[in-house]
């Protein structure tokens, strides 16, 4: 029993120190656990070069796992607003590290009260997310997995779709034949074992999402699973008085048996009771890796000693790599209103240099003490500077140079009388000054 015991602590122990090691040798800091699926784990790390909060999901290669093996190459495709990002993904011999996007606000799931959200702030989560699930589908992807544990809210709280381990790319017309997903979530053709598109499956869900949105429950519910199947099936649920008419009827245009007859996401986008208070969605998204990369973000880069020739072939051949992420963890921030500095050790500064202060001639040693007899010495203007101002010399200021001109050495003339050498000196001075200006 003790060495059963004691090899069961070193076992349930090596893997998250080797995950430690693996993640620190890429310039990761693992902070802690968040969670943890039927596939893998999932940590939360801290890129040190940017200081930023990422996930890293641990993906083991296992014979179990293969089939689930193509989630970093679907998430390579795919940059959407609302769908997680992808930063670096690290291979070794045994695991896959995928670094993502940190969604700081937690499960959607948590994130819905008791009796459901207010329809304003459920069609706001409800919009971003057929957004982002009709980007997929665009682009041939559908994510099989669609439920409110797949989907987070970022700092924000802004919707981040996640979890593409059952995502899988389908070609028009295609028919799939894998009964994969999560059973409270199964549309009626996978219950029944038929052949289904995707996409259509993927809308079955987004109608009970929006209903778990509007009710805080789902549509369907049974003292066991298989009347809870059999609901599913028959399609029998009822929905609450207290959901608005509009909201019904798009509820039920969704969660429609027949999966030739359920909209669309671009349909969905356009119902009426979607589009009450719609913000400016964008139809077109940015491609998942920038074309010319950002001479600011490059910047901070080589201030933070990257190559950057190295760090354009990543970008350019799509690597995924240490400074392909730190690329886009800055790309991310700077989209984020937080600027490319945060996290980051800024440029060192040069600081100016102290201007001195100008000396009041009054108070220098140099200048001789005047007797209470004796009258006022009038200031005379200096070779090759601009007379004084009528202001100052109606107020008997004195004229001080600034201290931030250069020193003007000059030569005094021979010897005169008072009046000659005071009237040459005033005709010198002023034309002088007519001449530099």
């Amino acid at each position: 029993m003790d060495s059963q015991s004691s090899e069961t602590s070193v076992v349930s122990q090596e893997p998250s120190s080797c995950h430690e090691a693996v993640l620190r040798d890429h310039q990761y800091e693992v902070l802690r656990d968040i969670g943890c699926g039927g596939f893998g784990q999932v940590q939360l790390a801290r890129h040190c070069p940017t200081g930023a909060e990422v996930a890293v999901k641990v993906l083991p290669k296992t014979v179990q796992n293969l089939p689930f093996l193509s989630e970093p190459d679907t998430m390579r495709s795919l940059k959407h607003p609302h769908v997680i990002q992808l930063f670096e993904v690290v291979e070794t011999p045994q695991n896959i590290y995928m670094v993502m996007e940190h969604g700081g606000g937690g499960q959607l799931l948590d994130h819905v009260s008791e009796g459901g959200l207010q329809e304003k702030e459920a069609r706001r989560l409800f919009r971003q997310t057929v957004s982002a699930v009709g980007y997929c589908h665009d682009r041939g992807i559908v994510h099989r997995d669609l439920k409110p544990e797949n989907i987070v809210l970022d700092a924000r709280g802004q919707v981040k779709l996640i979890d593409f381990g059952f995502s899988t790319t389908v070609q028009p017309g295609k028919k799939l034949h894998e009964f994969w997903g999560t059973l409270s979530h199964f549309a009626p053709a996978i219950i029944l074992r038929q052949a289904y598109e995707g996409s259509p499956e993927d809308i079955w869900s987004l109608g009970l999402i929006l209903y778990f949105m509007l009710t805080g429950r789902c549509p369907f519910t049974g003292p066991t699973a298989k009347k809870m199947l059999r609901q599913m099936v028959q399609g029998a649920y009822c929905l609450p008085h207290r959901v608005s008419v509009a909201a019904q009827i798009l509820i039920r245009q969704i969660l429609t048996r027949d999966p030739r007859k359920r909209p669309t996401a671009r349909q969905i986008l356009q119902h009426p009771w979607l589009v009450q208070g719609e913000q400016h969605v964008p139809r077109v998204y940015g491609e998942a890796l920038p074309r010319h990369p950002d001479p600011e973000i490059l910047t901070v880069m080589f201030d933070m000693g990257y190559d950057l020739h190295k760090t354009c072939v990543s970008l350019a051949k799509r690597k995924f790599n240490a400074a392909m992420a730190t690329y886009l963890i800055l790309e991310h921030q700077k989209s984020q209103g937080a600027g490319v500095f945060q996290g980051t050790a800024a440029p060192p500064r040069v600081k100016p240099r102290p201007r001195p202060r100008p000396v009041d001639p009054s108070s220098s040693l140099l200048l001789p003490k005047r007797c209470p007899s004796e009258p006022p010495l009038r200031p005379l203007p200096l070779p090759c500077e601009p007379p004084l101002q009528e202001e100052a010399q109606v107020s008997g200021q004195r004229h001080i140079r600034i201290a931030s001109q250069p020193a003007i050495h000059f030569r005094f003339p021979p010897a005169r009388t008072p009046a000659s050498d005071s009237a040459s000196q005033t005709v010198s001075g002023q034309s002088c000054a007519s001449r530099k200006f």
